[in-house]
């Protein structure tokens, strides 16, 4: 079935449909995974606008491999029902008429036996927190920078498993000469962190490395120096979320930098280095 109408509708449509196939995909079952929608959802299918959104979402998600159960499609059938009285009601034809054909998709659709999904492979490089990396600039990063001999400074300070089950690296980034490469915490925390996106009265600091297996991080060309978990963060950040962090992008620009060094150079003549810090 095609679900633009509804997506446009309600961002829980896809929300719910990629979590759900996460955890199929991670090797959780469907009983297990339908739990766990459930209860990550709880505010959200407990909601009486967001609802019925939130069944409709979760049985189309079983729909996609034919693995719908009477108890959900029950939901879906009763949600729909919902959704098309409420679009009579506000005098919405188009809506009632879309929604009429989501409750007669229901009520035709076949309970399935649970799917297959093979799990997918995905690559972590074993960061831990705190582990920390510098990369020296390259020549045509310094002719960009002016910073002969500088490095660039990379902390995770966090992680996270996206809808493909993809580990994402979130980090700080600064950089530092080669007389200051920091051998503790509070060498570390001195050396400030580069800004990444302005937020008018704060900033978002956080970027995200996603390394697609062990040779793509070979890439980066990082040299690992330490560990400092405690090296604190700015003092000026909004409140962030991991899921729309700056992409720190791998590869090679046509000149021959590593993308992620023009990035970083790119930030530092349009963002630059904040020096005020927090403790974590």
């Amino acid at each position: 079935m095609k679900n633009n109408f509804l997506i446009e509708e309600s961002p829980l449509i896809e929300e719910i449909s990629d979590r759900y196939t996460a955890l199929r995909n991670k090797g959780k079952g469907r009983e297990k995974s339908i739990e766990i929608v459930r209860e990550e959802f709880h505010n959200e299918f407990s909601d009486v606008d967001d609802g019925p959104y939130a069944e409709v979402a979760l049985a189309l998600s079983l729909c996609k491999k034919d693995e719908l159960t009477q108890k959900e499609k029950d939901n879906a059938i009763h949600a729909a029902n919902h959704l098309k009285e409420r679009a009579a009601e506000e005098n919405d034809p188009f809506r009632q008429s879309e929604y009429d054909g989501l409750f007669r998709y229901f009520s035709e659709k076949s309970i399935g036996a649970e799917a297959i999904y093979r799990m997918r492979k995905t690559y972590d490089p074993g960061w831990n927190i705190g582990d920390t990396f510098i990369h020296p600039f390259s020549q045509l990063a310094v002719e960009k920078t002016g910073l002969p001999g500088w490095y660039i400074v990379i902390r995770k300070v966090g992680e996270y498993v996206n809808t493909e089950s993809r580990h994402k690296q979130l980090v700080y980034i600064t950089i530092c000469p080669p007389d200051k490469i920091p051998k503790n915490d509070e060498e570390l925390r001195a050396l400030g962190f580069l800004r990444m996106m302005d937020h008018t009265y704060a900033w978002d600091y956080l970027g995200q490395l996603d390394f697609k297996n062990k040779k793509d991080e070979e890439r980066w060309e990082l040299q690992k120096i330490g560990c400092f978990p405690n090296a604190g963060c700015p003092d000026d950040a909004t409140i962030e979320n991991p899921f729309v962090s700056m992409p720190i992008f791998s590869g090679v620009e046509k000149n021959g930098m590593l993308t992620y060094e023009y990035q970083v150079c790119r930030l530092i003549k349009s963002r630059g280095i904040h020096f005020g810090t927090a403790d974590n």
